[in-house]
């Protein structure tokens, strides 16, 4: 899912910035369609799993996540939109 997530907010252009923790984390800071100014911090692990998403505000679920981003499946260019259908 963590994947997923990742590969659609690519594709719509979400992603703001991308970084590698000197802990393998990787961060992506991804912008949110509710507000200009705030972003969501996603953290995957060095073993692909997810780790966190952050705002200002405190923690989200990825599904959190995809709504205040706006990501959507119809935007996935692989094998992560036969997921759903």
């Amino acid at each position: 899912m963590i994947d997923d997530l990742i590969e659609i907010a690519y594709a719509q252009g979400a992603v703001r910035t991308a970084a590698r923790a000197s802990n393998g984390v990787d961060e992506y800071e991804l912008a949110r369609i509710d507000c200009d100014r705030s972003t969501v911090t996603v953290a995957v692990r060095a073993d692909g799993k997810f780790a966190k998403a952050t705002t200002m505000d405190g923690y989200l679920t990825l599904g959190q996540v995809m709504r205040v981003c706006g990501l959507d499946y119809r935007n996935a260019t692989s094998c992560a939109r036969h997921a759903v259908s």
